[in-house]
C-alpha cells in the first residue's frame, strides 16, 4: 500500500517510574496512497528533488496550488495521543488517536499495554473520519495490579488521508499503576 517504505516495530523506549510520559508526538508524512488519492480527485506528484506530494487533479505544475500542496506534506502531518489511568478494580480508562490536518480515508491503530500480567494487544477499528480528529475510548479490565505501560509502535500505526498521503504515528506512550 505504502511502497517501499519500511516499518519499526520495536518498543519505545519508556520512561522510569515517576518520570513524566510523553504522551503527544507528532505524526509524520511517510508516504503516499495514490489509490486513496484517485478515489478522492487528487494525484500523487514527484517533484524535481525526488519528493513526493498530493494535490487536486487538474493542478497545473508550477501554480500557487502546486506549491502549496508540495509545502504542506513536507514535515509534520499531525499529532497522535495516548492516555492511560488507573482506574481501580484491576482496570484503566485508555484514550487514544490523532488529529491529523485532513480528512482520514481510513487508519491502521493499535495501543500495545504491559500490565504485571503480560501484554495486550487493543486494536482500533479504522473508519472515514471526515475532520481529522479521531479519538478512541476503552476501559480495559481483568487486569494485574502494580505498575503498568502503554505504547503505539511509531511507523506501523498511520492514518490515510483522503488526499493519499499516509501520516504515521511518531509512538506515544504512558504509564500508569494499576489498583
Amino acid at each position: 500500500m505504502v511502497g517501499t517504505t519500511t516499518f519499526a516495530s520495536a518498543a519505545p523506549a519508556l520512561p522510569a517510574s515517576g518520570e513524566a510520559s510523553k504522551l503527544e508526538v507528532s505524526m509524520q508524512v511517510g508516504g503516499f496512497d495514490s489509490k486513496v488519492a484517485e478515489a478522492n480527485g487528487y494525484e500523487i506528484r514527484t517533484s524535481e528533488s525526488g519528493a513526493q506530494y498530493s494535490v487536486k487533479k487538474g493542478t497545473l505544475r508550477g501554480s500557487s496550488d502546486d506549491m502549496t500542496a508540495q509545502n504542506e506534506v513536507a514535515g509534520n502531518c499531525g499529532v497522535s495521543f495516548l492516555y492511560i489511568n488507573g482506574r481501580g478494580g484491576n482496570a484503566i480508562d485508555m484514550k487514544t488517536g490523532f488529529a491529523v490536518r485532513d480528512a482520514v480515508s481510513d487508519f491502521t491503530w493499535t495501543v500495545t499495554l504491559n500490565d504485571q500480567g503480560g501484554q495486550t494487544k487493543h486494536d482500533f477499528l479504522g473508519h472515514y473520519d471526515a475532520d481529522g480528529y479521531v479519538e478512541k475510548n476503552r476501559i480495559v479490565g481483568g487486569l494485574t495490579r502494580g505498575s503498568a505501560n502503554a505504547y503505539v509502535i511509531a511507523l506501523a500505526n498511520f492514518a490515510i488521508l483522503v488526499d493519499g498521503t499516509v501520516c504515521f504515528s511518531g509512538g506515544p506512550a504512558d504509564v500508569t499503576t494499576i489498583f
